[in-house]
Formats: C-alpha cells, sequence, structure tokens
C-alpha cells in the first residue's frame, strides 16, 4: 500500500474531549492530531507519542468533542410540533387518503429535496456528525414515498455528513371515514411490498461507494406490525449482514394497553418472545413497561434503546429512568425524533427531567448523557470508531465555542458544555476529516434560499394536513398566542 501524502493536522484545543479507552476525560490545552479519516492522537502536546502536525487549528478558548450521534431524528420537516401545547390529537387521515394509490402524495419533488437538505443541514449545524435518520409519517400510507429516503441520502452525501437512512413500512395504518368512523387496516401484501424497497435501499446505498452513507431496516412502530412481519426483518437484516434495525416501541401509555389486548403481553415482552432483539436492533423510546424485569431481559440480549427526552416531555411523558436503565445494562443513546436537532438540548432536559423521575440530584449526571450521545449512539450503530476521540477513531470532530458570559465561568467544561450551552454554540464540524462546518456555516450553502424553499414547502404541507380536517391551516393548528399571519408567496 502507498504511503498516505496527505497533511497532518492538529488541533490545540482549551478543553479536549479524550477517549481513554473506557471513558470520557477532560484534558485543559489537549491537542488533537489527524490525517485522511483517522485520529493519530487526542491528549496532552507533551505527551512524546504526539506526532507533529503541518498545519494547526487554533480552538485555545474553545471546546473540542467527538462528533455527536443523532441515533434517532427527522429527515424531514416535523409536523410533530404542530401539535405542540395542543388538547386534540392530530388530524386523523382519511381512509381515501391511505387506499387509493391515485391520490397524490402530500411532497413534490421540490418539497422532497428542501425537506431533506433542511433536515440535514439543521442537524449539522447542531453538531451531529453521524444521524440514523427516519421521516415522519403523518401524510403517508403504508409507507413512505419511494423517492424520500433518496432524497434524504443525496442532501447527506452532499453536505459531506455520516449517514444512516432508511426507507421505513408498517402492517397497520390508522385512519377516519366520511362518517367519522375511525378504523385501523392492516395489510401483510403493503408491509412487504415497502420492506422490498427498505431492502432495495440498503443494497443501492452500498452500490453509491460512499462509506458514510449506510442503509437500515426501519419497521415504523412494532405495534403496528404482525410478529411474522417482524421477524422477516430480523431474517432480511441477517441476509444483509446484520443490518441495522430501529423501531418505535413503547412511545405512549396507550402503546402498552394496546399490546396487552391485542398479545397478552406488554410491548417489551411481546418483542422478547418474537425475538425481535439483539445487538443490531435499537428501539426508539420503550418508556413504558409493566414490570421492569422486562428492561433487565432487554439489557441481556444486547438491544439497544434510543432516548428522546424532548419528544416525551411533549406528550407529557417521562423514561423511569435514564440512570435506572443504565444500571440495568441497557446500551442507551440519544435522539432528538423532533424539530430542533438538537442533542444538546437533549441532553441538558433528559438530565433535568432523570432528576426528577428519579427525585435525586445524582441521577441524570453530564457523564451518562454525553456519553450516550456519543458512545451509545455508536455503539448502537455497531461503530465503536465513532463517538470518541482516540487515536484510530474516525475524524468526526466538533468544536464549540463555550467561552461568552452565558457559558459561566468554565471551570468544568462539560457541566457548561451540557447545562448551560445550545447546538447553536457548534463552531466547526469536522466528518471523515474533512472541514464540513465553519465558522457555524456550511460552506458554499446559501442558507437564505434553502430558508426560503422549506418555508414554501412547509406552508404547503401544513395546509395540505389541515385540509384533512376541512378547515383553514391557522384553525387546526392555532398560533401559541393569537397571531396575525402573513402567508408566503
Amino acid at each position: 500500500m502507498a504511503a498516505t501524502t496527505a497533511e497532518r493536522v492538529a488541533i490545540d484545543a482549551g478543553w479536549l474531549i479524550a477517549w481513554d479507552g473506557t471513558q470520557h476525560v477532560a484534558i485543559e490545552g489537549g491537542r488533537l492530531v489527524y490525517q485522511d479519516d483517522r485520529i493519530l492522537f487526542a491528549g496532552d502536546p507533551s505527551d512524546p507519542a504526539c506526532p507533529a502536525a503541518d498545519r494547526t487549528i487554533a480552538a485555545n478558548d474553545k471546546l473540542v468533542t467527538p462528533g455527536l450521534v443523532n441515533l434517532h431524528c427527522i429527515a424531514n420537516l416535523d409536523a410533530q410540533i404542530l401539535r405542540s401545547d395542543s388538547k386534540a390529537p392530530g388530524v386523523p387521515k382519511p381512509i381515501a387518503h391511505i387506499v387509493d394509490p391515485s391520490m397524490p402524495h402530500y411532497w413534490d419533488d421540490d418539497d422532497l429535496r428542501a425537506s431533506a437538505e433542511y433536515a440535514v443541514v439543521t442537524l449539522l449545524k447542531s453538531g451531529a456528525t453521524s444521524f440514523g435518520m427516519v421521516t415522519g409519517g403523518a401524510a403517508k400510507r403504508w409507507d413512505e414515498h419511494e423517492a424520500e429516503p433518496y432524497a434524504v441520502a443525496d442532501a447527506a452525501d452532499r453536505f459531506g455528513v455520516r449517514a444512516w437512512v432508511a426507507h421505513f413500512y408498517r402492517e397497520a395504518v390508522d385512519g377516519i371515514h366520511p362518517d367519522g368512523v375511525r378504523e385501523q387496516l392492516w395489510d401483510r401484501g403493503r408491509a412487504q411490498q415497502g420492506l422490498d424497497r427498505a431492502v432495495t435501499l440498503i443494497k443501492r446505498l452500498r452500490g453509491r461507494g460512499n462509506p458514510r452513507l449506510t442503509g437500515f431496516l426501519f419497521p415504523y412502530q412494532a405495534g403496528n406490525c404482525s410478529a411474522d412481519l417482524l421477524q422477516e426483518t430480523m431474517r432480511q437484516s441477517h441476509l444483509l449482514g446484520d443490518t441495522h434495525i430501529r423501531t418505535h416501541v413503547a412511545e405512549y401509555a396507550s402503546d402498552l394497553t394496546a399490546s396487552l389486548q391485542r398479545y397478552g403481553k406488554p410491548p417489551l415482552e411481546w418483542l422478547l418472545d418474537i425475538g425481535m432483539v439483539g445487538p443490531n436492533v435499537c428501539l426508539t423510546h420503550a418508556i413504558h413497561y409493566r414490570d421492569f424485569s422486562e428492561v433487565e431481559a432487554l439489557a441481556r440480549s444486547g438491544t439497544s434503546v434510543c432516548h428522546c427526552p424532548v419528544v416525551n416531555a411533549r406528550e407529557g411523558d417521562v423514561l423511569k429512568s435514564f440512570s435506572r436503565y443504565r444500571a440495568a445494562g441497557i446500551n442507551l443513546g440519544i435522539g432528538t425524533d423532533t424539530f430542533p436537532p438538537d442533542l444538546v438540548e437533549e441532553m441538558r432536559i433528559g438530565s433535568l427531567l432523570c432528576k426528577v423521575a428519579d427525585g435525586k440530584r445524582s441521577a441524570g449526571s453530564v457523564a451518562e448523557f454525553f456519553h450516550a450521545a456519543t458512545v451509545g449512539g455508536a455503539d448502537a450503530l455497531g461503530r465503536a470508531d465513532l463517538g470518541r476521540l482516540a487515536a484510530g477513531a474516525a475524524a468526526d470532530i466538533c468544536v464549540w465555542t463555550i467561552s461568552s458570559l452565558r457559558h459561566g465561568h468554565g471551570d468544568d467544561p462539560m457541566r457548561a458544555f451540557v447545562h448551560f450551552a445550545s447546538g447553536r454554540d457548534c463552531d466547526t464540524v469536522i466528518v471523515a476529516g474533512r472541514e464540513v462546518l465553519k465558522g457555524g456555516m456550511v460552506p458554499g450553502l446559501d442558507e437564505e434560499e434553502l430558508r426560503r424553499r422549506s418555508r414554501l414547502a412547509w406552508d404547503r404541507y401544513r395546509r395540505r394536513l389541515a385540509s384533512w380536517a376541512g378547515d383553514a391551516a391557522e384553525h387546526v393548528y392555532p398560533a401559541a398566542i393569537p397571531a396575525r399571519r402573513h402567508e408566503p408567496r
């Protein structure tokens, strides 16, 4: 193999969060050296093992961390925020929209591209270098618009990020008839069609030859899938080399009730019984159980859990508790699953909610949540080279500004980061050794133009969803306070 000619780049940090093999450690005045897409050194610059560099990035007043891993994030414009503070459930989906393939999708190609680019850019600007990207199901039929995950992959490729992308599928969809009667429709054939498309996506992404793009399998909600479909998902995963699997489960108290009625078992126990568990499986939410022994059994299976504190809190719910799951041996990652895709906010709110849930100040520590937002997410994805700043790890790096008055006195960089900072404090993002965010900006991107395109797509989306209720969007989704709105042109 020919010797590399790429330059060695050093980052001199105010504080460097390095990995010592078992945990993150904060090194004041630390130095990071990388070459190509790999880290050569992370530690004290006086260490004899610290290699010389061809170029140095001065970050002496900044915090340098591994790139964050947003394990479960929305890859399109997020309709969930329309229901924030609402007393009513979401607008029900008309049965005709579900069963009639001639009815138009609620996204056209321009909307898909604008939505995907907006999602990727806002994730990147919040300091995530790896994303487990899923799309929302509010306007979908059994599976999603076939072009949507490809638009997401194209956006991730364009902006240089590391993305896991899926085509979701499900067996059951809830809808409403014109007379107001609600019905849950089940169709194994439509679910299989979605699974086939998901497998095709994985193979096509592999064929692109871009190591930063990976496909995974995403049965949308475990409760809307049969045992047969989930077991077929596990079989397909094995055929694809034990590719990653993700699903929503036990997100709401109603999920627990429905599982007990349908299977006579709580959802986590049901998944354990049918074999929808293992090191390549990650369950998003998993906050409702009948007995904590279900969580302990999940830990023994090697299954990961993705915790999304903000979206749970918006529904008036909380995991009970993050620290208890950790103590049981669950590998926990952190996701956003809503807008904004700010993992720093998720860590802070998650930490506070855990303290409330456990009723003690020591619960939900900074160390626990930062581990989940880096190493935990990386391990769930099967990537022991991500989420860590150590020799041999991928050169996925974030540089944060935490030196203003609002960040406190800086005596403890990680406490300041998790409790006082936000994704807006991200200054530089490096993915696979390439700077993809500089000074908080994506090189070559016209942010105002992206904002204009995504705003038009969002307005069309909001009005189309509201049309299901036969009313104007401002009535179906009223403003937080009385507002006089100018609709975009």
